[in-house]
């Protein structure tokens, strides 16, 4: 998921969400003349903890022969558009396969800055595969202000994606028939220039503009950039300037250590620190900290040691810790999330993730007298562990109030806690 920020009307910000969703999380269906998945996309937008907009849609897709790996492995590029004020947003997006039931989310956190005329500024820069000025608009493409694009959310190119394109809006420009000086400069992760384009000046078409540039990534080495558009406004000589970074894969690599450490690299710091906190599941007080405490390359390298030590066997190419965590977060997701929350975010979802499915579930239902709850069963040891979780408001939201476990910990008077009214709650 990527969020990108134009200029909206009324001193509004327009807000731009671009999802590339794999096809692999739909399940296809034989109806006897095709092949087809169906799925429902919700976006909702929270700003300062209020529901501020929703964007709900649905996927149809067949083909008449059966699809191959190779097609189940593409990904499509969706996108939903929100005016909004000022703020600190949440934006999250459930999407449902409609035949497994299966949910997914992904949730991203943005600041809401204003943007309007009274200064030379910028939007966000977007960066896509494709880019083309059409005269005629495809209404099944994605389009803006004449330009057919593809957005790239995850910002990673290489073999497979061997062209990036820039889109950028200029707001601001004063409307005096002058011109305005763009320039692009290209930054290793070190800081060190790689390469510029420009100056171009450009006449000014009005009190704003539209930016583009293209060039082919082959020619960079694999690792992290970053592309700067710098404006000047050439009557004003007000100056502005706008940055996006993006990441370069030159081919597959077969080592896990490598791979990893490139999905890391190419994740955005509040999905680094999501992902931290997931592993954090597994994780003393003292190793979490350490990581928490560490810089963003400390962190990528503890990262990818920590995965590789947790690996039960290391003369394969997977890391299956790795892969065992990635399945247990998506049966958690599956089971545990809805529309308000993601599945690994909750008490239930961190034990299933920590430590696998439960032998047993023994659900209790909600009446008069106490509230629902489930006692989940382990038998990782001779007694066997117990997890107790317990609903009080009915809404799907079960919290962990008691285990066994000797890393959880532990409240004797839980069964107090289930009866309404008690008073009698916690004594650890």
């Amino acid at each position: 998921m990527s969020v990108h920020q134009f200029r909206g009307t009324k001193g509004n910000t327009e807000a731009v969400v671009n999802l590339m969703i794999p096809k692999t999380l739909f399940q296809w269906i034989d109806n006897e003349e095709n092949y087809e998945f169906e799925g429902v996309v919700d976006v909702r937008v929270f700003i300062n903890g209020n529901s501020a907009a929703q964007d709900v849609f649905r996927i149809l897709e067949s083909a008449i022969d059966r699809p191959g790996p190779a097609e189940r492995q593409i990904s499509m590029v969706q996108q939903s558009r929100f005016i909004l004020t000022k703020g600190s947003a949440v934006f999250s997006a459930a999407i449902t396969d409609l035949v497994s039931k299966h949910v997914h989310m992904a949730t991203k956190n943005v600041i809401i800055r204003t943007i309007d005329d009274s200064y030379l500024a910028t939007s966000d820069l977007l960066v896509c595969t494709f880019l083309k000025r059409e005269k005629l608009v495809d209404e099944n493409s994605i389009n803006r202000n004449g330009y057919t694009m593809t957005p790239n959310p995850s910002g990673v190119f290489g073999l497979g994606r061997p062209m990036l394109y820039a889109y950028s809006e200029i707001y601001g420009l004063q409307d005096n028939g002058g011109t305005y000086t763009a320039n692009y400069i290209l930054f290793e992760s070190s800081g060190k220039e790689v390469f510029q384009r420009g100056p171009f000046v450009r006449k000014k078409p009005g009190e704003s503009s539209v930016e583009t540039l293209g060039f082919n990534v082959m020619g960079l080495l694999a690792g992290r950039y970053r592309l700067r558009l710098v404006v000047i406004d050439d009557q004003s000589g007000q100056k502005t300037f706008i940055d996006r970074e993006f990441f370069v894969v030159k081919e597959q690599s077969t080592d896990f250590n490598n791979n990893f450490t490139m999905i890391l690299d190419a994740m955005e710091n509040d999905e680094l620190r999501d992902f931290m906190d997931i592993v954090g599941y597994f994780m003393s007080t003292s190793e979490f900290q350490t990581l928490i405490r560490a810089n963003r390359i400390d962190r990528i390298v503890k990262l990818v040691d920590y995965f590789e030590k947790r690996d039960p066997d290391r003369t394969t190419k997977e890391n299956e810790f790795y892969n065992q965590m990635n399945t247990r977060l998506a049966l958690a997701d599956q089971q545990f999330s809805n529309r308000n929350f993601s599945g690994r975010k909750t008490d239930r979802g961190r034990v299933l993730i920590r430590y696998g499915r439960p032998i047993n579930i023994e659900p209790y239902r909600a009446n008069e007298d106490r509230y629902s709850y489930e006692i989940w069963h382990y038998e990782d040891s001779d007694d066997g562990f117990i997890f107790i979780f317990i609903n009080k408001d009915d809404a799907g939201m079960f919290e962990q109030i008691h285990s066994n476990h000797p890393d959880e910990f532990r409240n004797y008077h839980w069964k107090d806690m289930v009866v309404r009214g008690s008073t009698n709650l916690i004594d650890f």
